[in-house]
């Protein structure tokens, strides 16, 4: 019995292990892809990348004046950002899984260090509240639905490559995997919807400044 239990512990404890592997992994790699896209912004032309986003010059103008229509944009959005979370959906029951939870999360750090860098180069101190203000508040809320997706993939993952585990088990946790994504989904629906009617209030304001 007692033996049964310290390889319980120990098997516990390497999939403990094993996940803050994938974890330390995710977080280095988030680091890393801000830093390059701050890098990548100082290497690129600045023609080229002065026009990117809501640094724009012609989109500041016209975005001051122009009445934004929510459900449009929020159909827009939709269609813009639901396909990569439903591929991930289907990543996730898989061992690439995890892969693609960090490559994703690693993208948006790219294009925050990216988009920061310029806002920097392009208005100073302005630009950084004009970045932040394109992704606030809907960037809470998929930078954590991307996050705790990583959690999520790690936790599957670890437990459908286990040997010894019982179907009840891998069923259990593939359960508790649909159970999890279907709680992210609202929580990414919910950020669509804040960057539909929130976030270009947001922006208004934000451009009254310039």
């Amino acid at each position: 019995m007692k033996k049964m239990l310290r390889f319980s512990w120990k098997q516990k404890n390497d999939v403990v292990r094993n996940q803050s592997l994938w974890i330390k992994i995710m977080k280095i790699f988030l680091l890393i892809s801000f830093v390059a896209g701050i890098f990548a912004a100082n290497l690129m032309g600045w023609e080229a990348v002065f026009n990117a986003g809501v640094l724009n010059n012609y989109f500041i103008e016209k975005f001051q004046y122009v009445q934004v229509d929510g459900q449009n944009l929020f159909f827009y959005i939709v269609g813009e950002r639901l396909p990569l979370l439903l591929l991930l959906f289907v990543l996730v029951f898989t061992s690439f899984g995890i892969f693609g939870g960090i490559l994703v999360l690693g993208w948006q750090g790219f294009s925050v260090g990216f988009m920061l860098s310029i806002g920097i180069a392009k208005y100073g101190i302005k630009g950084i509240v004009l970045v932040l203000g394109g992704l606030f508040p809907q960037y809470f809320f998929y930078l954590a639905v991307y996050v705790c997706y990583c959690y999520v993939a790690a936790f599957l993952r670890q437990r459908s490559a286990g040997e010894g585990k019982e179907i009840m088990d891998r069923k259990l946790a593939y359960g508790m995997g649909g159970i999890s994504f279907a709680v992210l989904l609202l929580v990414f629906a919910a950020g669509i919807f804040l960057e539909s009617y929130v976030n270009p209030m947001v922006l208004k304001n934000i451009l009254k400044i310039f």
